[in-house]
């Protein structure tokens, strides 16, 4: 068990359909594994997710907990084929408050998140990046917010992009749909080490913060979230906001257009 508590369930022992769990020294890692759909974001992946980090919360050894995605995608939002069956946006509420629920949990929880990025990141992805406390990428990742362009917006994403990244950068993103390399993404502040030796750089940061004690880590997150925007009533904006939009007949049809011809609301150039 590497050193861990003997009184911990090994996690490594535990089968998801849409994610892998690896543990590590004082740590273990999270792989997002959807690849048929480019690790695409469903109900599925979000509550094995949420039991997975409550599994990982009660255990005091593990100090760090490491996000990764595989195939060059480490997650690019949300699911489409679950959204074109959702006319009245109720699977868009329960979704959606998951989502916010794993992305407060990374604000919140004991342990360090850093998301290892090695790939595409767009629309919900950017958000368990923007939430996570360490982001390191390699030079070939690429981000953005695409929600946009069907009519939706990244209701939920944004409270912790704005915090990482600041008002200005974060309505930019939502606005232009912009695709950002990771230079640029370096320059905003969204990514905070950029490499082209992911693995080494995500093990060197994991000797030091392997040495911190969860009630520091706790403290910090704590103290830090007391001096945002991070309450409840953003929390029930975030997600009613998504569940209206979802809903909506305007967004149904971009999306299932999207998903039958691949072309975006505005081209009505042939394929």
């Amino acid at each position: 068990m590497n050193g861990y508590n003997n009184e911990v369930i090994s996690l490594e022992s535990i089968v998801y359909s849409t994610i892998v769990l690896t543990e590590m020294r004082g740590g273990i890692a999270i792989r997002l594994n959807r690849p048929h759909v480019q690790n695409a974001i469903n109900g599925i992946l979000l509550k094995e997710l949420k039991q997975a980090l409550m599994l990982i919360e009660k255990d005091t050894s593990i100090k760090v907990i490491v996000l990764e995605g595989r195939d060059n995608v480490f997650c690019t939002g949300m699911d489409f084929t679950a959204l074109t069956n959702d006319v009245e946006g109720k699977l868009a509420e329960q979704d959606s408050q998951d989502y916010y629920d794993v992305l407060n949990y990374f604000s919140s929880g004991s342990k360090v998140i850093i998301s290892k990025v090695d790939g595409k990141v767009n629309a919900g992805g950017i958000g368990l990046v923007a939430a996570s406390d360490i982001v390191v990428a390699s030079e070939k990742s690429t981000f953005s917010l695409s929600e946009a362009l069907f009519g939706l917006l990244p209701a939920c994403v944004l409270p912790f992009l704005v915090r990482r990244i600041g008002y200005q950068k974060a309505l930019m993103m939502t606005l232009t749909t912009q695709m950002f390399d990771c230079n640029r993404a370096y320059e905003i502040g969204l990514v905070d080490v950029k490499t082209d030796q992911v693995d080494n750089e995500v093990r060197k940061l994991m000797l030091r913060l392997t040495k911190l004690e969860t009630k520091t880590i706790n403290g910090a997150k704590d103290y830090l979230s007391n001096l945002w925007i991070m309450d409840e009533k953003t929390e029930n904006l975030a997600v009613q906001t998504i569940t209206d939009l979802a809903g909506s007949n305007e967004v149904q049809k971009n999306v299932k257009n999207y998903m039958a011809t691949g072309r975006f609301p505005w081209d009505t150039n042939k394929i």
